[in-house]
């Protein structure tokens, strides 16, 4: 019997999945596929870099806060929180001690 097209494409999908299985496991245990894989992960990560970096630049060109902006605001709230429970445990320790 003919398979239809799904049943088609699942057979190719599954064949296209234990083929690049193949070839990934030969690629890690040759030495030179290991470095392959990691110099391209290397770039990968490079241009995400780089692309975080520009979005910062044109979301500050916008006059927009970026993802840097908000975490330097985050720790700075949070100091401020501390700084206001510790004023306001002294004033409390102050206040029973009258």
């Amino acid at each position: 019997m003919i398979p239809g097209p799904r049943e088609l494409a699942r057979l190719l999908l599954d064949e296209g999945t234990r083929a690049a299985s193949r070839v990934a496991g030969a690629m890690m245990k040759d030495p030179r596929g290991q470095e392959a894989v990691a110099r391209a992960v290397g770039a990968a990560q490079r241009g995400r870099d780089r692309l975080v970096r520009a979005q910062e630049r044109l979301l500050h060109a916008m006059g927009l806060a970026a993802r840097p902006d908000y975490e330097e605001l985050t720790r700075r709230l949070a100091r401020v929180k501390r700084k206001i429970r510790e004023l306001s445990k002294r004033v409390q320790d102050e206040e029973r001690s009258r």
